[in-house]
């Protein structure tokens, strides 16, 4: 039997950043000289975008053939995305997207299509009628005698999908949970690496199953639709769509995880314009997922009308959050809302479309509300 030393990541894996080796696979690429792209980097990173050297190779910007100087300068970086969504979204609205229980119970108190959460664990917190599990112990008897298979676990205020768990199934002859990856853990082994969870607490959901038109493309995990939407005077408005697609052994899409898929998508129709696998000067444009071997290119997602119309349904839900980035399965039944990012990361339309946030009304909205008093 082969058992899981590690059934839970518990951190963001981050891609080592080489400097000397992108700015020689830069020059290679396209012949521009390392010390001009040493010159770029710095005028981008005192610029308005505030860029590092890391994300000015993930925009692949020392292409001199794809960008102009204009178009580099619309690219938007981490540091300035920090002080956008800060000063932008107020604080005390940040509650909502970062407590998944209370995003849940508002969604579902308006009828909205959420994950169905079996089970809590967590010291003195309810969600309904849903079990409440309040010790390790009363956790692990709810696995071996009460949990719904398969299911998905996810901590209450997680971010970026550290911390979930994706399970299979339970052999209780062995007292074993079989991992969607294939792997192999003791239940006991299993509670002990959720402890670390239980006092901001840990939720179990039926785990969400495919379209069948999507579970035949890029095989039997959810893959979320991220929709940026901005809150303007007239109501919700979509500006970028964007599908994340898992692959390899990975239990979840982000795009972090090494192997994992990234789609820019037509936002009027839910057609994919363009994939990519990988960063910076690694990063490669593909038109078939590598596991299934299905066409991704021109595909049209389904029910993409639906998908469009509860996204901005949800996103007026909740108005004193300006910009906000859903990530939303599409199952069977139709579109479910899986969670809301107070702006998302600004990185992933970025990399998908290769273009600047900072252009049209995008640009337009941010000048309004980074301009008011």
């Amino acid at each position: 039997m082969t058992e899981s030393k590690a059934t839970i990541d518990v951190e963001k894996e981050n891609a080592d950043f080489d400097l000397a080796k992108s700015l020689a696979g830069a020059t290679q690429a396209t012949g521009k000289k390392p010390l001009a792209q040493v010159s770029e980097i710095a005028k981008l990173t005192f610029g308005g975008g505030k860029l590092t050297p890391e994300e000015y190779f993930n925009f692949h910007l020392y292409d001199d053939g794809k960008f102009t100087m204009e178009d580099k300068k619309k690219f938007l970086g981490k540091k300035a995305q920090d002080v956008i969504l800060r000063r932008i979204n107020p604080l005390e609205w940040w509650s909502i997207p970062h407590d998944k229980l209370v995003l849940y119970g508002l969604l579902a108190g308006l009828t909205y299509a959420v994950p169905t959460t079996q089970a809590l664990f967590h010291p003195f917190r309810r969600f309904g009628e849903v079990a409440a599990l309040r010790s390790t112990e009363a956790l692990a008897a709810f696995l071996r005698d009460g949990m719904r298979y398969p299911f998905f676990g996810k901590p209450v205020s997680g971010i970026h999908s550290v911390g979930v768990s994706s399970v299979t199934a339970y052999e209780a002859e062995v007292d074993i949970l079989v991992l969607s990856n294939g792997a192999r853990v003791p239940v006991e082994s299993y509670v002990a690496e959720l402890e670390q969870f239980f006092k901001d607490g840990y939720i179990f959901q039926d785990r969400l199953v495919p379209h069948p038109a999507l579970r035949e493309l890029c095989g039997d995990r959810i893959a979320t639709v991220r929709i940026v939407v901005l809150l303007t005077e007239q109501g919700p408005t979509i500006t970028h769509c964007l599908w994340k697609v898992p692959a390899g052994d990975n239990i979840a899409d982000n795009f972090w995880r090494q192997g994992n898929l990234l789609a820019a998508l037509d936002v009027e129709t839910g057609r994919i314009l363009r994939v990519v696998q990988g960063f910076g000067i690694e990063e490669r444009e593909i038109e078939s997922h590598p596991d299934t071997g299905g066409r991704m290119l021109d595909f049209v997602l389904p029910d993409w009308e639906r998908v469009k119309g509860l996204c901005l349904a949800c996103a007026a839900a909740i108005p004193g959050l300006k910009m906000q980035a859903w990530d939303i399965a599409i199952g069977p039944q139709g579109p479910v809302m899986v969670e809301v990012n107070i702006g998302g990361d600004f990185n992933l339309p970025q990399i998908a479309t290769r273009s600047g946030l900072n252009d049209g009304l995008f640009a337009e909205f941010l000048a309004k509300h980074m301009n008011a008093k």
